[in-house]
């Protein structure tokens, strides 16, 4: 939990943080004002379950910060300090969700039975809530999944049907010739729904749409589902375009305030019909892209500078894992975040390459440890710099402690191994059973059977999912021609790449590249 002491005097300030025991009340933050202009900015900043809070400051005193608090909405609990027991501040401390009022000077063990009646209420109401919304939410969870799962299926179709999508805006209310659609990106959910919602994400999902409700109800019909990792929402209105951007506005603010849920949006702003859904869902998806992850408020205006930093350190990261230097490791992925954090404007898109970038390499990891079933990777859509960090981490972390509990070898001089590195650094050359055979100096069968035993997988089977994966990360993330994906991809012709792109994914490499890729 986090606290917040606004007191215009430093030694009282300082006096009641070096005075109580906080971590009994699992209080980990302090946060701390001189007057209630500031303590209103850290409020909004930072959403303080508890305020303790003097009456008789400057600039902004206590009633007032207290009755910005009421104005705002905020549910902290306060703790009012005073040298004067008047009404109108006592009036002030049960309006603004006043747990107690202490008169100075006062009581150590006053202010922690204070302290501990304000967490006692803190605790009972979460748990309130909690029960509250899994009663809820239960009832509508299921039809809920289906309609996730039929607009999926309905979104990524290859040729995707204006009707099909027009029946199923219609079976939620939404007027399929005229609404709005609006794409969030949340930025920090697994934090909340871990420490918030004891990791029941679906609970978390119904509290966001109980705000949507709120805001939206009286503008018209809506309807908001989850697609990948955004939150879609529908708007079904006649009402005029700024009084949508007004409602979103409403939306993420009462989302942060409540949830402490921060979001990227993307938003086309402009009525659609469903024939307009996937071009208006790329669009926003491609502003998204293009926020930038250290700051939420600017836009990346020139190209991204790529650095191919995990490629260009493979070597060293392989020798870190190997030895089991998990302070190196630490190291350089600091120095990565870094320099990225130097740059100033780092896009979603940018982290997006370097998540790809170092998947790629755990991969390649993971193939060399057949006896570790450890195959985590980075999610795609992380788009905190601080969260992907620890995220890495504990990745590699995790991978260390299981490759030590397990007793395996990473060892970069195994025979099949090597065939394995070959195949990965001359994937777009000819290569076959009997050449690699010949090059490592094995009998083809020999060659054949340990690398089944080593990867689970025949030498031909990994060659083709790697060139399917250097395939449509190329369709994704880059301008080339599909002539040129195909010969990056190690196919010479461009319709047996196709067709063999399209068995393995169910998609043409054109259609993928629609689907997948956003606009740059």
């Amino acid at each position: 939990m986090k606290l917040l002491i606004v007191d215009d005097e430093e030694h009282v300030r300082e006096g009641i943080e070096l005075s109580i025991d906080w971590s009994q009340y699992q209080i980990n933050e302090i946060l701390m004002a001189e007057h209630g202009l500031e303590a209103l900015e850290l409020v909004r900043q930072h959403q303080p379950e508890l305020i303790i809070c003097d009456m008789s400051m400057h600039i902004m005193d206590g009633p007032q910060f207290l009755e910005k608090l009421r104005e705002e909405g905020w549910s902290s609990k306060v703790i009012v300090l005073s040298g004067y027991q008047q009404f109108n501040y006592t009036r002030a401390t049960l309006l603004a969700n006043g747990v107690d009022y202490l008169l100075k000077p006062f009581k150590i063990s006053d202010l922690d039975k204070a302290i501990q009646k304000a967490c006692s209420q803190i605790k009972q109401e979460q748990e309130a809530r909690l029960k509250e919304l899994s009663t809820n939410f239960r009832l509508n969870e299921v039809n809920h999944l289906v309609n996730e799962q039929r607009f999926a299926s309905l979104i990524e179709e290859e040729q995707v049907s204006s009707k099909a999508l027009t029946s199923f805006l219609d079976s939620l209310g939404i007027d399929s010739e005229q609404f709005y659609v609006v794409t969030f990106l949340p930025r920090n959910k697994d934090v909340i729904v871990k420490q918030y919602y004891a990791r029941d994400e679906q609970l978390f999902n119904f509290a966001i749409n109980n705000i949507i409700k709120e805001l939206f109800e009286p503008l018209g019909r809506w309807y908001a589902l989850q697609y990948e990792a955004f939150i879609i929402l529908f708007i079904s209105s006649s009402l005029l375009l700024v009084d949508i951007e007004q409602a979103v506005h409403k939306l993420q603010e009462a989302w942060r305030r409540t949830l402490r849920l921060n979001c990227f949006v993307g938003f086309h702003k402009q009525s659609l019909a469903s024939s307009g859904l996937q071009q208006a869902l790329l669009e926003e998806k491609s502003a998204i892209l293009n926020c930038n992850v250290l700051n939420q408020t600017a836009r990346q205006t020139e190209k991204a500078v790529t650095i191919n930093y995990f490629f260009d350190k493979e070597r060293v990261i392989l020798e870190a894992v190997r030895t089991k230097n998990k302070q190196y490791l630490h190291e350089l992925i600091t120095a990565f975040t870094d320099e990225l954090a130097a740059k100033g404007v780092v896009t979603l898109r940018e982290l997006q390459h370097y998540t790809v970038e170092i998947n790629l390499l755990l991969m390649r990891i993971y193939a060399q440890l057949s006896e570790v079933r450890f195959h985590e990777t980075m999610p795609l859509w992380l788009s905190q710099l601080e969260e992907w960090a620890a995220r890495l981490e504990q990745i590699f972390g995790d991978l260390l402690e299981l490759i030590d509990y397990s007793k395996v070898e990473l060892s970069h001089t195994q025979p099949i191994v090597a065939v394995r590195n070959y195949i990965n650094d001359h994937m777009k050359e000819d290569i076959t059973l009997a050449s690699l055979a010949d090059k490592f100096h094995f009998s083809p069968q020999y060659l054949a059977k340990k690398f089944k035993e080593e990867y689970n997988t025949t030498i031909m089977n990994y060659l083709a999912q790697l060139r399917m994966e250097k395939a449509s990360s190329l369709l994704a993330h880059t301008d080339l021609s599909i002539q040129e994906v195909a010969i990056e991809s190690g196919f010479e012709e461009l319709n047996y790449f196709s067709k063999v792109f399209k068995k393995h994914f169910g998609l043409s490499p054109t259609t993928y590249r629609k689907t997948h890729k956003v606009q740059q």
